[in-house]
This record gives C-alpha cells, sequence and structure tokens, in this order.
C-alpha cells in the first residue's frame, strides 16, 4: 500500500518581510498585451501582489515564478524541514498528505505592504499539502485577498478546497479563487513549455478585484 501511495507522489510532482529587489528573479520576462490589459483592468500593482509557494518536486515551483513574473511581483519560497527530495522526505508527505500542519520557514511574512498573497503547494491525496495550511494558520490575512494554487498529477477534493477557503476567511483573508495546473501521470505529463502556456491561459482568465 505504501508503494502504491509513494508512487502516487513520486509521479506528482520568524516574521520576514518580503521585498521585491530579494525574492523576485531579476529575469522577468516581459507582460504580453493580454496580461498588461488584465493587470490594468484589476487595478492590481506587481508590488501589491505577493506569491508564497511550498513546492517538494518542483511543479509548484514552476507555476509560483510563472505567477510572479505575470506580475512582476515579490515571490517567497516555503521550507518545510519534514520534506526533503528523498525516501524520508516522501514517506513524510504520504503519512502527512492531509494534515494541516507543518514546520515550516518563514513561520510568519509581514503582510502589510500586500493586498494580494497566491499561496502554492502541491495537492497530495486530494488536498493541498500542510504547508499551505500552516502558512494561513500562522498568518493574519486581514483585508488581503488570497488565491491559493496547486499542481497536481490526479486530481483534487473539492471539500478540501472547501474547508482552506474558510480557513482563509477564518483568518480575515478573502478567498479569490483556486488556480490549478493537472500536470498529468509520467507517460502523458505535459512538458515545461506546455504547462507554461497552460499557466499563462489560467492567469489571464483570472479576476484579481482590488479591495
Amino acid at each position: 500500500m505504501f508503494l502504491l501511495l509513494a508512487a502516487e507522489l513520486l509521479l506528482s510532482s520568524d516574521v520576514v518581510r518580503a521585498e521585491n529587489k530579494v525574492l523576485t528573479s531579476s529575469k522577468l520576462t516581459a507582460p504580453r498585451p493580454s496580461i498588461a490589459a488584465a493587470a490594468i483592468g484589476n487595478k492590481i500593482s506587481g508590488d501589491k501582489v505577493l506569491v508564497v509557494y511550498f513546492s517538494r518536486s518542483g511543479n509548484t515551483k514552476l507555476l509560483a515564478r510563472e505567477i510572479s513574473r505575470y506580475y512582476q511581483s515579490a515571490l517567497l519560497p516555503i521550507k518545510a524541514e519534514d520534506y526533503p527530495v528523498g525516501i524520508a522526505g516522501l514517506f513524510n508527505a504520504v503519512v502527512d498528505s492531509q494534515d494541516k500542519f507543518a514546520r515550516i520557514k518563514p513561520q510568519k511574512v509581514d503582510l502589510s505592504g500586500y493586498d494580494i498573497v497566491f499561496i502554492g503547494a502541491p495537492i497530495w491525496f486530494g488536498s493541498p499539502a500542510p504547508p499551505a495550511w500552516q502558512f494561513v494558520a500562522n498568518n493574519k490575512l486581514s483585508d488581503k485577498g488570497v488565491v491559493l494554487f496547486s499542481t497536481f498529477n490526479s486530481g483534487f477534493k473539492q471539500q478540501f478546497i472547501d474547508d482552506y477557503k474558510a480557513a482563509v476567511e477564518l483568518r480575515g483573508g478573502r478567498y479569490i479563487d483556486h488556480l490549478y495546473i493537472r500536470r498529468g501521470r509520467l507517460l502523458g505529463q505535459l512538458n515545461a513549455d506546455d504547462f507554461l502556456l497552460k499557466a499563462r491561459d489560467e492567469l489571464d482568465c483570472l479576476v484579481l478585484n482590488a479591495l
């Protein structure tokens, strides 16, 4: 049983102030016209957007970086020492897959300068990975618009997404949407280029209403 669960994961792929000059890649791609139009329509400035993510295999990191490029926003990785690449981390991921607690760094982030916070994590057996839940539990989201984003191979359970929405609202946030990319299993996975194209299409359709 453990081998089956492990295979599923293998195929899926302190207060800190987040500052653009520290957290954002210096090589930002130029926005497409549709992106510029969307940004104007949403009245969201990139310096008011923060992209926070946990990624174990790299898929969610890829999506997080594309979101950051899209909005030219700050990017903040969340570390979780219990889930390193390797057998031990995989075992912990399987055991904890539907938990809502995790040891993360940074534990808290100064969100005072942001209107929109994207929070990303892989989907583990239907649920956002524990670090995404822990980030919400640790941080005040008052008056923040929150977008959950995720990557997976199989799918997610809507009940977990609804529960995540409730957790965001309990912390004072305004839940906006769930943005996700299904990369697929080994023999039918999206390649990186198609993955990024799909991400951009999803972002073009995402509406971020200014608070």
